[in-house]
């Protein structure tokens, strides 16, 4: 199997997902900063989306190419662009076999892809195939601020894989192997494929704000990835359960809370 096909996650994906307004443009500007991008950049996505991450850099004139499963999301993206010309060019096709020649780009990003593959080392080993010498990846993700234990997120995460726990689902159900986030497993692969990799913060911000019983809903309507693979009988279950973790248990509940956030990236190099 390629990977997760977003299909089903078009018409909400951008809801559940966006940044506070001007965010993505500071993070391409970031991006650029640190990889040294020039205007005659070329840049690969895989997993490019809705382009989400993209978007920014199509609208200042980058040369931008993006690789997904999902002809739905691309199809979105393409109805955010007011102007055609706007350089991008989109591919349907598997991120573990990039369908472009060897040394083809100058950069790569990468962002929220590698844990919906079936295998994040040949993502990393085909993008750094399609990079020219001396070309550069980033691998981006979200982290939350140093209380985030305490946030409705992370609290409902933990009753939601206490409850998975309780109904005995298996790791192949729940991708527990998966690599979430920047995964300490990434930086001795690059290593390993030539790169000098290091980790940096691109962008520090304001979370938007969301309560507990919010949360829950992504998880109960089956919003998340991470709840596709679960049986249909299993993931009302759990739901039903979560429901009540918070009617009953779940402290204030309906209290918005805005958290610290920043997007952290591990930058790699090849000289």
């Amino acid at each position: 199997m390629p990977g997760i096909s977003f299909d089903r996650a078009v018409e909400y994906y951008d809801e559940t997902r966006g940044y506070p307004p001007g965010i993505d443009e500071q993070l391409r500007d970031s991006i650029i900063a640190h990889l040294g991008l020039g205007r005659d950049a070329r840049l690969l996505e895989p997993g490019i989306g809705t382009g989400r991450i993209a978007l920014p850099f199509i609208r200042a004139g980058y040369t931008y190419v993006g690789v997904d499963l999902s002809r739905g999301m691309m199809r979105k993206l393409r109805h955010k662009l007011t102007d055609r010309a706007q350089p991008v060019c989109l591919v349907c096709g598997d991120v573990m076999h990039l369908p472009f020649a060897d040394a083809s780009f100058d950069a790569a990003v990468l962002v929220h892809v590698l844990h919906l593959v079936d295998d994040w080392r040949q993502v990393l080993r085909e993008t750094r195939r399609a990079l020219r010498e001396g070309g550069c990846m980033v691998l981006a993700s979200d982290e939350r601020g140093g209380e985030g234990d305490a946030l409705p997120r992370a609290r409902v995460h933990a009753a939601w894989s206490a409850i998975l726990d309780e109904l005995r689902v298996p790791p192949e159900q729940r991708r527990d192997g998966a690599p979430h986030g920047l995964d300490d497993r990434f930086p001795p692969f690059l290593e390993e494929l030539g790169a000098e990799v290091r980790r940096t913060t691109l962008v520090a911000y304001r979370h938007v704000a969301r309560t507990a019983r919010e949360v829950a809903h992504q998880y109960q309507a089956r919003l998340y990835s991470s709840c596709w693979a679960l049986p249909d009988a299993v993931h009302t279950e759990a739901a039903r359960r979560l429901q009540r973790w918070i009617d009953e248990e779940c402290a204030d509940p309906d209290t918005a809370h805005e958290a610290p956030a920043r997007i952290d990236a591990y930058v790699a190099r090849w000289p």
